[in-house]
């Protein structure tokens, strides 16, 4: 059976939910979010630093053209000969010059650099985006568990009236004192602030996550979570290679580029050669019965100053800070994935726990209501049962939440998209 990343054990809403799906969110903020966007300007950038840096290795064509007018001109006559212009009195001058490196080893190391440093910023860009998913996907299940709590809430609300008209009743009837409507009536007063703050924080997380995505979520129906609590394979099959990890990837081509700019700043004490050639044209003559002429050089050049050794040191110390960067970035990537399946696992207990917490609460608060109208049961005993179950709700929506995001969290770390899933293999 293959479980989709996307909804391998995760919680849906029920169809009596109006918020969108997850995916939506998803996407919207892979258009939307900041981070994603800066990410690929980054990206883009470091292209055209690779292409740059290409671009000074290959033959430059350079043309130019001069217009000069003198207020005289002069002439040198020769005996038997035509005569020679020195000095014209309008003279166009053009020339056309072809460079080309021949040999150049530290700028063609640093293209590769430039080109290693472009592959980084891609995948960087793709860590960026898993990111940006993490957060939404963690702010996504922690609006669906503050729905659920604002409905939970009003159910403790509906109840909390619900005993305030018994202790009226009873004490209109002479059985209860006054003590405990008043109790009552405190009791719904504190459900209905619970009511307020369970909205504020609906409010809250909703605006987030609409800043995050440029999606606004649609907050009517009351949804509720149906994870199986299912285990997740074991942990083997989430340690993949380092090159399917974005993050750890991008270090690891971060560092092969500091590394080969290393080498360049020590090729540079290779000497350089090159080669080039200049046509010459205007309209006087470069020679006596010339219009144009041409001319060729090969250059080799060797330069050295205590600065090159200087960037020797510097590019050595960026490349061992590349190395220890990467060295952490594959521990804390393998750190991550091993903390999100053990969340998981823990989660799934928790969430079990919770369940059945929720469940003998919720019957206990039932028999202390049914107590309490046939007076075999105090008041304090009917408000207690009631905060407990309302209390045992709550935690298993957010226990419920924070599985379904653990899910979601632990196949991000290893490196899957929620938007691209791959199949995984169920227990």
């Amino acid at each position: 059976l293959k479980v989709m990343v996307a909804l391998a054990g995760i919680a849906a809403a029920t169809p009596g939910s109006a918020l969108q799906p997850l995916q939506e969110f998803l996407r919207g903020a892979r258009t939307s979010s900041p981070d994603n966007a800066e990410a690929s300007a980054a990206r883009r950038q470091s292209d055209a630093a690779a292409d740059g840096e290409l671009g000074r290795a290959l033959p430059r064509l350079t043309l130019r053209g001069t217009y000069t007018r003198s207020q005289y001109d002069s002439t040198l006559e020769l005996p038997g000969a035509p005569p020679i212009t020195l000095t014209p009195k309008e003279q166009w001058d053009g020339s056309a010059t072809l460079d080309v490196p021949l040999i150049d080893l530290a700028r063609f190391t640093r293209i590769a650099s430039a080109r290693s440093g472009a592959r980084a910023a891609e995948t960087g860009a793709a860590a960026t985006d898993l990111q940006v998913q993490a957060r939404v996907a963690q702010g996504y299940y922690q609006l669906l568990a503050d729905q659920a709590l604002v409905a939970s809430s009003r159910r403790a609300l509906t109840v909390a009236e619900s005993s305030l008209r018994i202790a009226e009743q009873r004490h209109q009837a002479g059985t209860t004192p006054l003590l405990d409507v008043d109790r009552a009536r405190a009791e719904v007063e504190r459900n209905v602030q619970q009511v307020a703050a369970a909205e504020l924080q609906t409010s809250l997380v909703a605006r987030a996550l609409q800043s995050a995505t440029g999606l606004a979520p649609e907050l009517q129906g009351a949804p509720a979570f149906v994870d199986d609590l299912h285990a997740e394979p074991p942990l083997e099959t989430f340690q993949v290679p380092d090159d399917r990890i974005p993050s750890l990837a991008a270090a690891t081509q971060s560092r092969v580029a500091a590394e080969q700019q290393a080498s360049a700043a020590r090729l540079a004490l290779v000497p350089t050669l090159r080669a080039g050639v200049t046509e010459s044209v205007n309209n006087v003559g470069v020679l006596p019965g010339h219009q144009a002429s041409a001319l060729g050089i090969v250059a080799l050049t060797w330069s050295f100053d205590l600065t090159t050794l200087a960037d020797i040191r510097a590019q050595d110390a960026s490349a061992d800070g590349a190395r220890a960067r990467e060295q952490r970035a594959r521990l804390a990537a393998r750190d991550a994935i091993h903390g999100a399946w053990m969340t998981v696992q823990t989660n799934v207990a928790r969430s079990r726990s919770a369940r059945v917490q929720a469940q003998v609460s919720a019957r206990a608060a039932d028999l202390a209501l049914e107590r309490y109208r046939a007076g075999d049961a105090a008041q304090l005993d009917l408000l207690q049962a009631q905060r407990d179950a309302f209390s045992a709700d709550a935690a298993r929506i957010q226990a419920d939440a924070d599985l379904v995001n653990s899910r979601a969290q632990l196949r991000l770390a290893a490196g899957e998209s929620l938007l691209e899933p791959q199949g995984r293999e169920a227990p």
